[in-house]
Order: C-alpha cells, then sequence, then structure tokens
C-alpha cells in the first residue's frame, strides 16, 4: 500500500459513518462506469448451433479412442479406496454437522472444524 493511498483511507476514516458510505458508492459507481464495456460482444446472447460451434471451435474428430485414456491414477490405490475415502468425508462431515447444530455454544475444537 502506497503512502498516499494509506494517507487517503486514514482521512475517510475520520469521515462520519454516512459520508463514509456516501464515498463508497460515489468510488463504486466511478469504478462501475470505468469498467463497463462500451458495447456488449456482438451475438453474445444469440444460439449458436452446433455447426456453428464446430466451425469457431475447430476442434478436432477423436479417432482413436485410446487417445482419452488419463494416466493420473495413483497405482498404490484402487478405486475401492477412492470410495471409501470419500464415504468417510461425508461421514465425518455428517458428525460434525449434527454436533454443531445440537449444541446451543459450539466448543472450540468444533469451532476449528467449521
Amino acid at each position: 500500500m502506497t503512502i498516499r493511498l494509506q494517507t487517503l483511507i486514514d482521512v475517510a476514516q475520520q469521515l462520519p459513518p454516512l459520508e463514509q458510505l456516501n464515498l463508497i458508492r460515489i468510488l463504486s459507481q466511478s469504478l462501475y462506469r470505468s469498467y463497463q464495456p462500451t458495447q456488449p460482444a456482438e451475438g453474445f446472447w444469440e444460439p449458436q448451433t452446433l455447426e456453428q460451434l464446430i466451425q469457431a471451435q475447430r476442434t478436432p474428430p477423436i479417432t482413436d479412442i485410446a487417445s482419452l485414456k488419463g494416466n493420473f491414477w495413483p497405482e498404490d490405490e484402487s478405486a475401492d479406496d477412492f470410495i471409501e475415502y470419500i464415504y468417510q468425508q461425508r461421514r465425518e462431515d455428517s458428525l460434525r454437522a449434527y454436533f454443531c447444530r445440537s449444541l446451543p455454544t459450539t466448543p472450540p475444537i468444533l469451532r476449528q472444524l467449521r
């Protein structure tokens, strides 16, 4: 943060709350006007046909299904391990949600889990 900006913030914080809100409103409006596109992209809201999308994206057809095969799964983990992990996380989330809802005040240890 620059010294100039810090000085401006210090002065603004000395203003009464209503004037601070008015300052924020004026700055927000100014920023909104400054960052508005002059005109929306032509045809943005008009749907395109499938042929038009293909032409625009120039995506080549898949000729070999093996090219879609991913090589990201760790060798030491099975799909069953992954599914069990997901179920375990869901059980823990359910318990956390139950205890956080049922207690009048949340104990500090549970606040950390939120």
